[in-house]
C-alpha cells in the first residue's frame, strides 16, 4: 500500500498494437482523476533523452 503522501505509481507497458488505447490512459482519465502517477513513455520521455535508461529507471521507481 502506499504511504498516504505519496501517490501510487503505475507503469504503463504494452505491446506496440496495442499503443492507441494506451495512449489515452495516463492524462484525463480516472487514474490521474485519483491521484495515480501513470508512466507512459511516449507523454514522459524527451526529445534527446536515453529512453532504455529512462524505462529501467521507471520500472525501478
Amino acid at each position: 500500500m502506499p504511504e498516504p503522501n505519496r501517490p501510487l505509481k503505475v507503469f504503463l507497458c504494452h505491446a506496440h498494437a496495442d499503443r492507441h488505447p494506451v495512449r489515452g490512459l495516463p492524462e484525463g482519465t480516472r487514474l490521474t482523476k485519483n491521484g495515480v502517477d501513470a508512466w507512459f513513455d511516449k507523454a514522459k520521455l524527451l526529445p534527446g533523452q536515453d529512453w532504455r535508461l529512462e524505462i529501467r529507471k521507471a520500472v525501478h521507481n
